[in-house]
């Protein structure tokens, strides 16, 4: 197996690298809700994008839900654009998204609740998320011999740790969400979800990008730590494990 490669595309967007295969998650590429809000600064791009289009290579696309710095309508356009051939995932909420933007319904997998998506060399499993896009889900990858949560936008719920435990068994690497803000839990209640799946490392997300909907990711950092979970801001130059 070859390793794994994780990029930070910012917000709650991520690049996984292995064995040849290139899937994105999230991907907010554009400075679109600055553009719809009337230029309002809190809305503006705090990091400019990481990763330019025309290097991104996805295989695939996923999406945990249907809310514009997740299905990122321009996003999706542009990658179409110069990757015709790319595959599409998520809940029924960006498939229904997907179609109305004009798109081939037959590149996009539906994965709602407890849905897999398996090829040889990935298998990705979606969980539940709370949040106000009611559809929305995480997902569990496996892939490069890694197991990997991404928790999507959610609030706190007692039954999400194990639900991630069920797809996955054992959580090797987790990136949570962590702003408190638009429907998303407190970096306190982050911790919580980590004390109860225990991963070898995880990321903070969902933050750095809005001057809106932003948190200090150290106290968080220092709080998992203090759990024997290492832990570190995501880059997006990647980190490979």
């Amino acid at each position: 197996m070859n390793n794994l490669k994780i990029t930070w595309l910012c917000q709650g967007g991520f690049l996984l690298e292995a064995d040849g295969k290139r899937i994105v998650v999230d991907p907010y590429l554009s400075n679109r809700l600055y553009e719809t809000s009337r230029k309002d600064e809190q809305m503006n791009r705090m990091m400019p994008q990481p990763v330019p289009y025309e290097e991104l290579e996805p295989d695939l696309v996923c999406f945990t839900h249907d809310h514009a710095d997740h299905y990122d309508p321009e996003s999706v356009r542009e990658i179409i654009e110069v990757y015709p051939d790319c595959k599409f995932a998520g809940p029924t909420s960006t498939l229904e998204h997907f179609i109305k933007d004009g798109y081939n319904k037959s590149n996009f997998t539906k994965l709602d609740i407890g849905d897999s998506l398996e090829t040889d060399f990935y298998k990705i499993t979606a969980v539940p998320a709370y949040h106000s896009d009611k559809l929305a889900v995480g997902f569990v990858f496996n892939i490069g011999g890694k197991t990997v949560y991404i928790s999507g936008d959610t609030l706190y719920e007692p039954t999400l740790s194990a639900a991630v435990k069920k797809a996955a068994g054992k959580v090797e690497i987790a990136c949570i969400c962590i702003n408190g803000k638009l429907g998303n839990m407190p970096w306190e209640d982050a911790v919580k979800v980590v004390s109860e799946i225990m991963p070898k490392f995880v990321y903070p997300m969902h933050y750095g990008l809005f001057a809106r909907n932003t948190e200090d990711p150290k106290p968080f950092m220092a709080a998992v730590k203090k759990l024997g979970v290492d832990s570190e801001e995501p880059s997006v130059r990647g980190k490979t494990f």
